[in-house]
């Protein structure tokens, strides 16, 4: 799960609006982000969204629960990381996103 605010104050439809405008999986593309550019070759990569769940705090915060392919950068995938990642959530609520917790709630092996 994840914790997320949004500067713009509009998240009064925070659960819908990732959740009802997507079908899943929903493909992503991801260029190397660039917190890791300097240790990882810059490619772009395609990662998936298997599920996505939001819920509302108040009219700045809500939580997040994903689940992801294998290599997604969850992180960036929040806040768009400067256009490199697209769609991001940021991009979905239009206006600046950002991840204040990042907890990891399972690993499937298959």
């Amino acid at each position: 799960g994840c914790l997320h605010w949004n500067k713009e104050g509009d998240v009064a439809a925070a659960g819908d609006a990732p959740t009802k405008s997507c079908t899943y999986p929903m493909e992503i593309k991801q260029s190397t982000p660039l917190r890791v550019l300097h240790r990882r070759a810059s490619d772009v990569r395609t990662k998936h969204v298997l599920g996505l769940s939001a819920c509302r705090i108040d009219e700045h915060w809500f939580r997040l629960r994903m689940s992801t392919s294998a290599g997604t950068y969850v992180k960036e995938f929040v806040h768009g990381d400067c256009g490199r990642t697209r769609p991001s959530i940021a991009s979905m609520l239009g206006g600046r996103t950002d991840i204040t917790e990042l907890d990891c709630e399972g690993i499937a092996v298959w």
